[in-house]
């Protein structure tokens, strides 16, 4: 972030209350917080009430880190008396929503410079895809992405805000659970292209149906202009509800069809898949079909900004992959895929592909905690996935919480000889520890909350 006026940034921000505006009008900014723990001396800090934690509980310790102003929700300035009583000098200003403030502050931001913006969004593969079309656009360009999931709406305005006089192209992946935030995200971003990886039922608690998803999936497109440019999977069920009045120009990437598509699929290894694109052989870091699929994607937008095919093959190998999202470690010759920062029927089904496609030494094994988020459904798609182990010849499965022992009851009704269930992870742990042997490869996924990184950590 390029140091500019608070002033600037809070322009046509409702400040309902401001200690010192002798202040205000003084202080420029070159950072913003919303975390205390990795805030640094100057920042300014905004505290955002949240689930599980609220940012106004630790704005003495914003303050006591060396935090140049505080930015909190109006309500709450009773309780925050004291505090800005004893910081003369400093600026407190309330807002009636400092999530609000925060994302017109990051608006305001983005308007001083000329880039490229990029959106993208989907039920699966989001964070991979970005991740691919930064390594792809970094070939040529000055690129700012999204970082791990900052996809929300404090996400995307922390990555608006890291971008500076350099950048020529931002990469930014939108996230929803909710009706209306993708609407939201895109209206910060104001993207001049943005892409759609798939429609699956991810967060269909929220939204009722397939359909429904997509339809918010396809606000992604709203802002674009008819200068824009929208990607979007051509083989993809609601291709067509995605298309559906879109002004921009339409650009299609597919395994079979669409404007890029690979040759074929070559190898299938642990940790990597060989596919032809463009005349070229490409081996990249990602797992089965649905990553080539997004590494397809990736260069579908390579090819627009003009890249060769040259250069996007180096961009997609360079591609190390992200943390929880099939990341692969080795210990004592067993290999373990760490996809457990999230879940929902559509990854889950590509996973259990990807690893009964595998040639292994040993025993496929599967570690599966509950999927969020699904509603009325969730039964329903817990049994599914009971049924993707058994056609893919899943060996072992361990499974953990409430609703995976749906998926575990119905594997065993369905005759797989070796399923365990656990309502305790460290029992999990330590029992898939006794067990696993050399050849062995074990696939770790799980909604977010579930937590199953421990699992990962305690054997890598």
């Amino acid at each position: 972030m390029q140091r500019v006026g608070l002033g600037e940034l809070l322009q046509g921000v409702q400040l309902d209350f401001v200690s010192d505006r002798k202040a205000l009008e003084h202080l420029s900014v070159s950072s913003v917080s919303t975390d205390t723990r990795s805030l640094k001396s100057g920042d300014l800090f905004i505290a955002i009430p949240g689930e599980l934690y609220d940012g106004h509980a630790y704005v003495g310790d914003a303050c006591h880190r060396g935090a140049s102003g505080v930015l909190f929700n109006i309500q709450r300035k009773a309780d925050l008396r004291k505090q800005i009583d004893f910081s003369p000098g400093m600026p407190f200003i309330g807002v009636a929503d400092t999530r609000k403030a925060l994302g017109s502050m990051a608006v305001n931001y983005v308007r001083r410079f000329s880039l490229i913006k990029c959106a993208l969004t989907g039920s699966a593969g989001k964070t991979t895809t970005k991740g691919l079309i930064h390594s792809v656009l970094s070939q040529k360009f000055r690129v700012v992405a999204s970082i791990q999931s900052y996809n929300n709406d404090i996400g995307v305005p922390k990555t608006l805000l890291n971008i500076d006089g350099t950048t020529q192209i931002l990469v930014q992946e939108m996230g929803t659970n909710h009706p209306g935030e993708i609407a939201y995200l895109a209206g910060l971003v104001q993207p001049d292209c943005a892409l759609v990886t798939n429609i699956g039922p991810a967060h269909i608690g929220y939204f009722g149906s397939v359909r429904n998803i997509a339809r918010e999936k396809r606000e992604v497109f709203r802002c674009l202009g008819s200068d824009g440019t929208a990607f979007i999977n051509q083989e993809d069920p609601y291709a067509g509800t995605l298309k559906r009045g879109v002004r921009a120009s339409i650009e299609t990437f597919g395994l079979r069809s669409g404007d890029l598509f690979p040759d074929r699929v070559i190898r299938r290894g642990v940790d990597f898949t060989e596919f032809g694109l463009g005349g070229r052989t490409v081996r990249a870091r990602v797992l089965g079909t649905h990553g080539v699929l997004n590494a397809t994607a990736a260069a579908l937008v390579g090819k627009h900004f003009g890249l060769s095919i040259d250069e996007i093959k180096r961009g997609i190998e360079a591609f190390k992959g992200e943390s929880g999202r099939g990341l692969i470690y080795r210990q004592k010759n067993v290999t373990f895929v760490d996809e457990s920062y999230n879940a929902n029927p559509l990854s889950v089904s590509a996973s259990l592909s990807y690893l009964g496609e595998m040639e292994t030494a040993g025993r496929k094994i599967f570690v599966f905690a509950d999927m969020l988020e699904l509603g009325r459904s969730s039964d329903r798609y817990h049994r599914k996935v009971a049924r993707d182990v058994l056609q893919n010849g899943i060996d072992v499965v361990y499974t953990y919480g409430e609703k995976a022992s749906i998926t575990a009851a119905r594997c065993r009704t369905g005759g797989h000889l070796h399923v365990l269930h656990f309502d305790d992870i460290d029992k999990l742990r330590q029992r898939l520890g006794e067990e696993i042997t050399g050849g062995d490869v074990v696939l770790v996924k799980g909604s977010r909350a579930m937590r199953l990184e421990v699992v990962i950590r305690a054997f890598v």
